[in-house]
């Protein structure tokens, strides 16, 4: 049997790992790619993430190291600290995400659930498209910023769930949430060029890319590369109706709704003059309001 090789030049390809995300398969996968590499030539140093912000550091590293790829294994967090350290460091360096999480929304709505030769393949000779991505108070976000009910169910999911059930757990929990105890509305500030006011609303979302909390079409007419951020706003309506709303979203139907506000914009502030409004960013717990999003051109060099 032939064996096919890519003729490539020699890269230094740097993996971060998050070995809490994802299964044995992740491992697996990793090992493959590795030998892959080696066998080609190619130098792969790696670094293993232990606690939070380690991925931050790390990037911010291999800017200072001048590898030539970088290849992140993890979940939408990882991902997270990752983009957070290439612009801190001003960075352009390619990144290739391999998803190990559980929902990994950025990396299936990019097409990035490749086999190890496709990944392989991706890494050393893919092509690169640069990608925008968020900020807000001076942190960036590839996927989404959100505030209100089933914002928070990311966080916190049971890590159990997340392993027994993968990505359905979190459509299991945010079910558990729809239920009139939770159903409180908050009275949300809005600023924006597009739109302004105060609303009544459930729930606020800023998002980068179509898929968010699992669902591929949450914001479905989002594009990472549109230098604009997708706004979802659902306003206050009966619970049968907010059921409903909820019904739709694999769809990508729920932005129809009289009560649902969606549009896109460039920068947009929220607050809250009453009470205190948690904030989620990229699935992770992130102070609370007030918060102005604004997008990032550009941002990130993406393998593809």
């Amino acid at each position: 049997m032939i064996e096919l090789k890519l003729e490539v030049n020699f890269l230094h390809i740097r993996f971060i790992y998050n070995p809490k995300s994802g299964r044995e398969r992740s491992q697996e996968k990793v090992s493959n790619i590795i030998k892959y590499l080696f066998e080609d030539g190619h130098e792969v140093s790696m670094r293993f993430t232990k606690q939070a912000y380690d991925a931050t550091e790390f990037a911010i590293e291999a800017e200072k190291d001048k590898v030539d790829r970088l290849v992140v294994v993890g979940g939408d967090g990882t991902v997270n600290e990752v983009v957070c350290g290439l612009q801190k460091s001003d960075s352009k360096i390619p990144v290739m995400i391999m998803p190990g999480g559980t929902t990994n929304d950025f990396a299936v709505y990019m097409g990035l659930q490749k086999d190890d030769w496709d990944t392989y393949k991706t890494i050393v000779s893919g092509r690169i498209e640069s990608v925008d991505c968020g900020k807000v108070a001076g942190k960036y976000f590839m996927n989404v910023g959100a505030c209100g009910i089933l914002t928070d169910v990311a966080h916190n999911t049971p890590v159990g769930l997340k392993s027994a059930f993968g990505r359905a757990a979190y459509v299991m929990k945010a079910l558990t949430e729809l239920t009139p105890e939770n159903l409180k509305p908050i009275k949300m500030n809005i600023e924006s060029e597009e739109v302004s006011g105060e609303y009544i609303s459930y729930m606020a979302l800023v998002a980068n890319s179509k898929s968010v909390g699992g669902f591929q079409k949450m914001a479905p007419l989002a594009s990472v590369n549109d230098g604009l951020l997708d706004v979802l706003v659902v306003r206050e309506m009966p619970l049968s109706d907010l059921v409903t709303v909820f019904m739709k979203i694999k769809a990508g139907e729920h932005v129809k709704h009289p009560n649902v506000m969606y549009f896109k914009t460039k920068k947009i502030s929220f607050s809250s003059p009453e009470e205190e409004v948690e904030l989620d960013v990229d699935g992770e717990f992130f102070g609370t309001l007030p918060a102005t999003f604004e997008v990032v051109h550009q941002a990130i060099n993406l393998l593809v």
